[in-house]
C-alpha cells in the first residue's frame, strides 16, 4: 500500500461495529475474571450498534493522550514511528453496509509477537477514548469541551515513565482505571464532571468479554467524596477481518459535577495521588487538578511550554522533559491554529505532521482559568455545528482532525 492510498484510508468515513447491550452484559456476567461491581450495569449511550468515525480521528486521540509518556530524546522517532505504521494498519472493507468498515491491511497483519500486543494495546486508547467522548456526548451534551487525562502519567507520583512504558515505583493497591475523563457540565459551565475510562484492546474477539470482564472491576475500585463515577469500559478489537468494539456502562443516574475556579485550580497546584485511598480526596480538589492537567495535556500537544509550565500539576511536569519547539500558525477547517510540525521523507514524497491548539484557545492558555473555559466553550460549540463539506474539502492528502477541547492534529502529503 502506497502512502496516498493509506492517507485516503485513515480519512474516510467508516463504520465500526460495536456492540453494547443486554445479550453482552449477560456474557460478561458469566465470566470467571468478573466481580460484581458497586453499581449495576448497562448498556452504553450512543454505542448500542456501532459509530461513524475517520480513522484519523482516533490516531489523533492516540497522540493525544499517550504524548506524556515520551521524553523529548525519543518523541519524534516514536511519533514518526508510529504514525508510518498505523498509517498502514489498515484497508477498507465493504460487507454490505452503507459505509465501508475497516480491517487489517497485509502489513497489519505481518505485526506479530509483542509488537502486535502493543499495537492492539495502543489502538484500544485510540478508538477507547473516541468512543468514550462519543459517549460522554450522548450521555451529557454535545458541543462540550472533553478531555480524557491519563491518571498516572499526570496526576500519579508513584510511576516513572520510560519509553512509552510505565512502571510502578512502590506497591500498589486496588487497579485503577486508565483516564479521567473530564468535561464541563452542560448546565453549570463552572461545574465539572468528572467519569472514568478503562480501554482494553486485543486481537483476539474471543478475549474481548474477558477484558470487558476485568475492566468493570478497575472502574468499580475508584470512588471520588465516596461515590463511584460514572465510567465505561471499551475493549476495541483489531482482528484481521474486522475492527470493532464492546462497551458497557456501569450506570449511574445521579451525576454530580463539581465547582472549578481559579481558587480551586491554584489549590491543586501540588495535587498527586498516593497510597491514600481515592476517595478520601475532595472531589473539587480531584476535578481541579484533571482540569489543569488536561490544559496542561493542550498545552503540550500544541508545544506552548509557557501553558505547560502554568498548567501542568506538579507531578507531571517534574517528569516531563520538553525542549521549545519553533511553533507555527497555520489554517484548517476549524480555523486558525498554532502549534509544531514535523516533516519526513516517505516513498519519495513529504509528510508533513502539525500538533496544534486552535489559536484563540492557545492564546487563552496563559490568561486566567476562567479565559480558557470561556475559549473552550466557544471552540466546542462551533466544531459541533453542521459543516457539511468540513473534512472533504481538503480532499485526502491534507487531513485534519480536532477535538472539542481544541487540539487539532493535521497530515499533509506533498
Amino acid at each position: 500500500m502506497d502512502i496516498s492510498q493509506a492517507m485516503k484510508i485513515v480519512g474516510s468515513q467508516v463504520f465500526l461495529p460495536g456492540r453494547s447491550d443486554w445479550e453482552l452484559i449477560h456474557r460478561v456476567l458469566k465470566d470467571p475474571e468478573f466481580v460484581a461491581p458497586k453499581k449495576a450495569m448497562s448498556p452504553a449511550a450512543g454505542l448500542q450498534a456501532g459509530i461513524t468515525l475517520r480513522p484519523i480521528d482516533a490516531l489523533h486521540r492516540l497522540s493525544y493522550a499517550t504524548k506524556l509518556r515520551y521524553q523529548d530524546d525519543i518523541l519524534d522517532m516514536y511519533m514518526q514511528w508510529g504514525l508510518l505504521r498505523y498509517l498502514g494498519f489498515f484497508e477498507l472493507a465493504y460487507d454490505g453496509h452503507p459505509l465501508p468498515g475497516l480491517k487489517l491491511s497485509e502489513a497489519g497483519q505481518r505485526v506479530t509477537g509483542n509488537q502486535r500486543r502493543v499495537t492492539s494495546e495502543e489502538m484500544g486508547i485510540g478508538f477507547g477514548v473516541l468512543l468514550a467522548t462519543r459517549w460522554f456526548e450522548q450521555t451529557a451534551a454535545a458541543g462540550i469541551p472533553i478531555t480524557a487525562v491519563d491518571i498516572d502519567a499526570a496526576l500519579d507520583e508513584r510511576f516513572v515513565l520510560a519509553a512509552g512504558t510505565q512502571k510502578a515505583v512502590e506497591q500498589l493497591g486496588a487497579r485503577r482505571p486508565d483516564y479521567l475523563v473530564i468535561a464541563h457540565d452542560p448546565g453549570k459551565r463552572s461545574h465539572y464532571r468528572v467519569r472514568v475510562l478503562e480501554c482494553k484492546g486485543t486481537s483476539r474477539p474471543s478475549y474481548a468479554t474477558r477484558q470487558l470482564a476485568s475492566a468493570i472491576g478497575q472502574l468499580s475500585d475508584v470512588t471520588v467524596g465516596g461515590r463511584v463515577p460514572v465510567g465505561l469500559a471499551v475493549s476495541t478489537v483489531t482482528a484481521s477481518n474486522g475492527v470493532s468494539f464492546l462497551a458497557i456502562d456501569p450506570d449511574d443516574t445521579d451525576e454530580a459535577s463539581y465547582e472549578v475556579n481559579s481558587n480551586t485550580i491554584a489549590q491543586a497546584a501540588g495535587f498527586r495521588l498516593t497510597n491514600e485511598d481515592i476517595a478520601d480526596i475532595s472531589p473539587t480538589e480531584l476535578a481541579s487538578a484533571s482540569l489543569s492537567a488536561s490544559w496542561g495535556m493542550l498545552a503540550d500537544f500544541g508545544g506552548n511550554l509557557d501553558a505547560l509550565d502554568r498548567w501542568a500539576p506538579t507531578v507531571m511536569r517534574s517528569r516531563l522533559i520538553r525542549r521549545q519547539r519553533e511553533r507555527i500558525s497555520f489554517d484548517t477547517p476549524f480555523g486558525n491554529a498554532r502549534g509544531t510540525s514535523t516533516a519526513f521523507g516517505f516513498d519519495g514524497r513529504q509528510l508533513t505532521v502539525r500538533y496544534a491548539i486552535d489559536e484563540t484557545v492557545d492564546q487563552n492558555l496563559t490568561h486566567s482559568p476562567e479565559s480558557i473555559i470561556e475559549a473552550q466553550a466557544a471552540f466546542a460549540e462551533r466544531l459541533a455545528a453542521p459543516s457539511e463539506n468540513r473534512y472533504h474539502d481538503t480532499g485526502y492528502e491534507d487531513l485534519y482532525s480536532a477535538t472539542a477541547d481544541g487540539s487539532i492534529f493535521a497530515l499533509s502529503l506533498k
